[in-house]
């Protein structure tokens, strides 16, 4: 009997791992990378030149319920609503990365995966966003100074434990940096998405990590982590989200032709 030459796409274990997982999986995934794409776009345009974005840690929360109360989106945007979308975007695609590499890596593929659910469990249970929308609302409402003063004191709570760039946010924040950078380690080994797509992973999410680590505990010096850091990161960032969208893409249609 002669056997088979293995093909290029087994030797690299893309073979199984693409071919027992349906299409609309890696569509779906590239579909909901893009739209983590346009979230963290979204985020840096209207956060450029904001001001209020460089005070995380600064405000009371009297003075976030005036911001919500002069504009909501605002409110809601600078408190981190748009990392909530994004958070819940990556799901698809963790789950995506680990199918694809679930072969070769699935162990620490399966890892990054976990630490990602977790961190965004943490951060999305404890950001402040909504409920300091929610208070803002019955802080106006209110009529004596005592109930005034008990909603202002619910919102310090509220922004002690889910204020962005504030170490009531960090282990969440974090969390995701470090399942990014780990996934994109899998990548790198993995044979299915270029090494050129791993490493500006590994890179890109190192540098964002960074930033939120000198954007927590040195707050004084967010605008040149931001520019040091968290330009540089951002942009290696939006190029990842790009490229994995399009290789999930070539997957998809990569499992049409073996179908």
């Amino acid at each position: 009997m002669i056997s088979k030459s293995p093909t290029f796409e087994a030797m690299n274990g893309t073979s199984d791992s693409i071919g027992t997982h349906p299409r609309s999986l890696y569509r779906f995934a590239g579909a909901a990378a893009l739209l983590a794409l346009s979230a963290n776009v979204l985020d840096v345009v209207l956060g450029f030149g904001d001001t209020d974005i460089a005070a995380y840690g600064t405000k009371t929360a009297v003075e976030w319920f005036a911001m919500f109360q002069k504009s909501w989106f605002k409110g809601l945007y600078v408190l981190g609503i748009l990392n909530i979308v994004y958070m819940t975007c990556m799901v698809p695609v963790y789950f995506a990365l680990f199918a694809a590499h679930r072969r070769r890596n699935g162990t620490y593929a399966a890892l990054a995966m976990v630490v990602f659910l977790v961190g965004m469990a943490i951060y999305i249970s404890n950001n402040a966003a909504i409920p300091m929308h929610v208070l803002s609302g019955k802080y106006a409402a209110a009529t004596t100074d005592t109930q005034r003063a008990l909603f202002a004191a619910a919102g310090e709570s509220v922004l002690a434990l889910g204020e962005d760039f504030t170490p009531g946010s960090f282990i969440g924040l974090i969390f995701g940096g470090i399942a990014a950078i780990g996934m994109s380690f899998v990548m790198l080994r993995g044979g299915v998405f270029s090494r050129t797509t791993a490493w500006i992973g590994i890179v890109g999410f190192t540098f964002l990590s960074i930033f939120t680590i000198w954007s927590t505990f040195i707050p004084v010096l967010y605008n040149v982590a931001f520019y040091v850091f968290g330009m540089i990161g951002g942009l290696l960032a939006l190029a990842w989200f790009v490229l994995v969208a399009l290789q999930f893409f070539k997957l998809g249609r990569q499992v049409d032709s073996q179908a």
